[in-house]
């Protein structure tokens, strides 16, 4: 089964260092309506689409307990197109509530350690009928990264530590988490028999650091995951652990804000539920961003490259060119932005040419 990883900059995810004291009066509420689509040509013919509606609240408690909740509605298509691979084939659609994501961090020692504690709430559609399943899997992509990659796991439950100290100029992480979830039933068939799915546990650490450089910051950080084997109907199996390396530089230049940030994702390895081997494969992302301040808001050009290497099977790749527009006016932030995407799309034995586009009204209330 795939699972799913939020690419954070480590040197962020593994300790807030909050300005000021905070009080439930700073909660924030942040959404950002979106919609992706890309357009697979010859031979994969198909147009997959994603309408996704997330909710985050942010409640600080007081100065060293803060509250956290999300969840999100999403709607998806995969829509067969004309031709030998697509001609005649049926629609799959999936939509609905996701699950409930509820965190909270506790920080101990003058900001330097951090207790956290997680639980993802079954509020989502967990179950895929038969003529949904195409279109679950496919916003499954970590290489398409789709807002919304699942609509629910079960009931699943993280716990977490982490230590930051300064070192100079530097400030130097090292966190672990260890996440434990219930069963539930992903797939059903014709028939209407349900398998009963039981993920492995999820072992992650993380290691990061960062520092000031002129007016913004740079990071590095490394996130290792190791899961126990999954069981979906009595099939043992292991899809491969991960391994994540990120860095982020922020800096002015002539009165432009620049943004430089890289993340790559290898995965070992593993098993499918029939026992057959899956090879390993590799995930890289760049991006690269500008930011121009106006009179009345700082707009942002930006251009990212991503890569997708398979055992077996040829290079996917795909570049966006983005422009988005920061807005921030009595305490609401909105930042509308839009992204072309054109690359190349692997299957076994053949590429395939890629178009998407997406389209993203962030909003922020609050602090």
């Amino acid at each position: 089964m795939r699972r799913t990883i939020a690419f954070v900059l480590t040197a962020s995810a593994i300790a807030e260092w909050p300005l000021a004291a905070q009080s439930i009066a700073d909660a924030t509420l942040r959404t950002g309506p979106q919609f992706v689509q890309y357009q697979i040509k010859s031979p994969v013919h198909e147009t997959i689409s994603e309408l996704a509606i997330p909710l985050f609240v942010v409640v600080p408690v007081n100065s060293t307990l803060s509250i956290d909740v999300g969840t999100a509605y999403a709607w998806a298509r995969v829509q067969p197109q004309g031709g030998a691979g697509g001609a005649g084939g049926a629609k799959s659609t999936v939509s609905g509530l996701s699950d409930t994501q509820v965190r909270a961090n506790l920080t101990l020692g003058g900001d330097f350690v951090v207790l956290t504690a997680g639980l993802n709430l079954p509020t989502g559609r967990e179950t895929a009928a038969p003529e949904e399943q195409l279109a679950a899997f496919r916003i499954g992509s970590d290489f398409l990264a789709f807002p919304i990659s699942n609509l629910g796991t079960g009931l699943g439950l993280t716990g977490g530590i982490a230590v930051a100290r300064p070192a100079g100029a530097w400030n130097l992480g090292i966190g672990g988490s260890v996440r434990r979830s219930s069963s539930y039933e992903p797939f059903e068939d014709n028939s209407g028999t349900r398998l009963r799915f039981q993920p492995g546990n999820e072992y992650r650490a993380r290691v990061g650091a960062d520092r000031p450089f002129g007016t913004g910051r740079f990071a590095i950080g490394l996130t290792m995951s190791k899961f126990g084997d999954d069981d979906i109907g009595g099939s043992i199996y292991n899809t491969g652990d991960r391994y994540i390396a990120q860095a982020g530089f922020t800096n002015s230049l002539g009165g432009a804000d620049l943004l430089l940030n890289a993340w790559n994702l290898n995965r070992r390895a593993g098993t499918i539920f029939t026992g057959e081997r899956v090879g390993p494969e590799n995930i890289a992302n760049l991006l690269f961003g500008v930011g121009f301040h106006t009179r009345i808001g700082v707009v942002e050009p930006s251009i990212e490259l991503r890569s997708w290497r398979q055992e077996s099977v040829s290079s996917s790749v795909l570049g966006t060119i983005g422009l988005r527009y920061s807005l921030n006016a009595h305490g609401i932030l909105l930042t509308p932005s839009l992204g072309y995407t054109a690359g190349r799309f692997a299957t076994t034995g053949s590429t395939a040419d890629m178009t998407g586009f997406r389209a993203v009204i962030a909003i922020r209330l609050g602090p």
